[in-house]
């Protein structure tokens, strides 16, 4: 009689944000060399999302709003046979939120860019499957917004933009894109340049009735 599979679960955690010019993922030393994603297994008695939000937390000491299930990766074996199935998920913080809750050991918990660390088993696939998910919807959906602050510049959101899709976009055409989804209001506040330099930019925030039920059939930006 064959022996029985057991078949262990974990929920895999990839959070991203924009820092330095770069789209960076949450990451955990693993041992000298490596890096992996944060991840647990889900206890009896909560479901796969509060268990996501749980390994966030207890890493990172943050909370995260925008969690989407990406993906479910099941094709591991471990050294004694049973599978492993890993139930991804990936957010978006803004950074301003990571500047107001400083990691304790950075040491043991960062933020890096894709290829700055050697991930552990999988982990690089996971973060590159992510990053894909990301960059093909901001085609069709406003979920790459939720990186931004609560108030922020018209020049902020295409910088994102350009950062996740790796690429220069034009100013203009991308400006009359994001007016015509009407989820943007001023605020009315303008914002000095940290040069001194050039005129103060005006200072928008988003239409919170209407922001997360953007999604359209056509394009929303090139990419």
């Amino acid at each position: 009689m064959a022996k029985r599979q057991q078949i262990n679960v974990e929920v895999v955690a990839v959070v991203m944000t924009i820092s330095e010019g770069a789209l960076k993922t949450l990451l955990l030393r693993h041992n000298d060399q490596r890096w992996a994603l944060p991840g647990t297994a889900p206890r009896h008695d909560e479901s796969l999302r509060s268990a996501v939000d749980r390994t966030i937390r207890e890493h990172a000491g943050i909370e995260v709003e925008y969690l989407e299930q990406l993906y479910t990766f099941d094709s591991q074996h471990n050294s004694g046979g049973n599978r492993e199935v890993q139930i991804v998920y990936y957010g978006l913080v803004p950074s301003v939120l990571l500047r107001s809750k400083e990691l304790e050991d950075r040491a043991k918990v960062n933020w890096f860019a894709e290829h700055e660390q050697k991930l552990v088993d999988n982990h690089s696939e996971i973060v590159h499957t992510a990053r894909l998910r990301l960059s093909g919807k901001l085609s069709y959906t406003a979920v790459g917004f939720e990186l931004l602050p609560d108030k922020f510049t018209l020049a902020e959101p295409q910088n994102l933009y350009e950062v996740i899709l790796g690429k220069e976009l034009d100013k203009r055409n991308f400006r009359k894109k994001v007016n015509a989804l009407g989820i943007l209001e001023a605020t009315g506040e303008e914002r000095i340049s940290r040069i001194g330099r050039g005129r103060p930019a005006s200072l928008y925030r988003f239409k919170p009735e209407v922001f997360h039920n953007i999604e359209t059939k056509g394009d929303i930006f090139p990419v």
